[in-house]
């Protein structure tokens, strides 16, 4: 099937992110006299901050303090992050005429600041983070707002993510799910997915 759209998650999708991350959380729930483990690491990857603050026993009234701390450690940790091997000749070889965007659960300042430094994001017709929707992923309202936003029905859109919450998203939106194989949680039971990208390169074979 050829698709007018695909939409990406980040984090284990786009870039290899979750070192730097498990870093800067690790730092930032010592502040709270907490550990975090390899296994909170994997759990939490995923989820809005909220969702983690609340995994990990940090209360809600905290948000703001614990959001800004985490952003200005992270913000010396971007050095650290990098892209797949693929993705930028991935988004250089798709079609013109196929819409791109990015769905994440991360806050926007957090996106743009990490994301600038690609030269592929002026090529996305919708970025949507998780200021921008009052759900948050597995809610299908993130990914249906920016398909929306673009115009293209859920049936004509692919929405490519590397975990279960991506998974779920996309089912709850109708939406055709790619699980990104290279940064999936290998202990993971994916059910629902219409494609399993071992490399970025083979979403190309869909065109």
């Amino acid at each position: 099937m050829t698709y007018q759209a695909i939409m990406f998650d980040i984090d284990g999708t786009l870039t290899n992110s979750q070192p730097a991350y498990a870093k800067v959380m690790g730092q930032v729930l010592s502040e709270y006299d907490k550990s975090f483990t390899a296994a909170d690491a994997q759990a939490t990857f995923p989820m809005a901050a909220e969702q983690a603050m609340a995994h990990l026993g940090i209360a809600a009234t905290d948000f703001d303090h614990f959001q800004a701390r985490y952003e200005a450690v992270m913000a010396d940790h971007y050095q650290d992050i990098t892209l797949y091997p693929g993705i930028t000749d991935l988004l250089q070889q798709l079609p013109a005429s196929v819409k791109l965007g990015i769905v994440t659960s991360q806050r926007r300042n957090e996106m743009v600041s990490g994301m600038a430094q690609y030269d592929f994001m002026p090529k996305m017709a919708v970025t949507i983070s998780a200021d921008d929707t009052p759900k948050r992923k597995p809610d299908p309202l993130p990914l249906l707002t920016a398909i929306d936003r673009i115009n293209v029905e859920p049936s004509n859109a692919l929405f490519v993510g590397d975990s279960l919450s991506d998974e779920q998203t996309a089912a709850a939106a109708n939406v055709d799910f790619g699980l990104a194989v290279w940064g999936m949680d290998p202990n993971a039971d994916h059910q629902q997915t219409a494609y399993r990208f071992e490399q970025p390169l083979d979403i190309l074979k869909l065109f």
